[in-house]
């Protein structure tokens, strides 16, 4: 009860203009002060990461035989957002979500402008989202240097915030033995550029491709500039009418100034 009334008043002072992971941001450092707990989803993300590394040489194979590797690969990371204890609290079916991957609708999809970009450009940067989700984006990554010659750079949150992937997790699942793996600074379930590390906001700058996953990416950078993509599912109405499509869809869409970059 106590952190219900703190949140309360916190929530009261806030913007009105705040998006929801800065707001998600203040409430879950409030929640692990009063809780004595310095990351209450622990135990969920260890569970998750090992779950799905579990699936990952399965779906590994039906990547490597398919007719487009690059787009299953897609498929199959956005599959992984489900993996969300935050906007999906209520539950998901994560076993389900791999039979119906290959074949999910998408709400929005620039799959081949993505593509197109992906195999010219001489620089990449994935900015992850949850634990779990993270094997998927493994996945992904391991595509994407078969098939680019692009200098590949992974980064996750700096401290722990809802089930969210640090380093730890990236870690656990090997991401760091493919491509150098940073944190940005800041525990925001999305990427507050303002408040992330300098050479966070540096690579954001010079890189020919970004790669958000997730929603908390996508509702705090689709009004940044840069060549960004963002792959994640609709898993609220509001977002859904922002992002042209409806709940559960998966989502491949370009930033709202991504036409305004270019590949150099």
């Amino acid at each position: 009860r106590e952190i219900l009334n703190r949140v309360m008043g916190l929530l009261m002072e806030l913007r009105l203009d705040a998006s929801p992971p800065e707001i998600a941001r203040k409430t879950h450092r409030l929640i692990r002060e009063l809780s004595g707990n310095p990351d209450p989803y622990k135990d969920l993300k260890h569970d998750y990461n090992e779950r799905a590394l579990a699936l990952l040489p399965g779906l590994r194979a039906q990547v490597e035989q398919a007719e487009d590797p690059l787009e299953l690969a897609v498929r199959f990371s956005i599959a992984g957002n489900v993996i969300d204890f935050g906007a999906m609290a209520s539950g998901f079916d994560f076993d389900s979500e791999w039979k119906n991957a290959d074949r999910a609708q998408f709400g929005v999809s620039d799959y081949e402008a993505f593509k197109a970009d992906i195999l010219k450009a001489g620089s990449i940067l994935y900015l992850g989202d949850n634990a779990g989700e993270i094997a998927f984006d493994r996945l992904l990554v391991e595509v994407l240097k078969q098939i680019s010659t692009a200098e590949i750079t992974f980064v996750v949150r700096g401290e722990p915030v809802l089930n969210d992937a640090t380093l730890e997790d990236a870690r656990f699942v090997g991401l760091d033995r493919l491509v150098p793996v940073m944190d940005n600074g800041n525990d925001a379930p999305g990427t507050v550029l303002s408040e992330v590390r300098p050479e966070v906001r540096t690579l954001f700058k010079g890189t020919d491709v970004i790669i958000a996953k997730g929603q908390g990416n996508y509702e705090t950078l689709n009004d940044a500039p840069g060549n960004i993509y963002f792959l994640f599912q609709i898993k609220c109405p509001v977002i859904g009418r922002s992002a042209g499509a409806e709940v559960g869809e998966y989502m491949l869409k370009g930033s709202a100034l991504r036409g305004q970059a270019e590949i150099h």
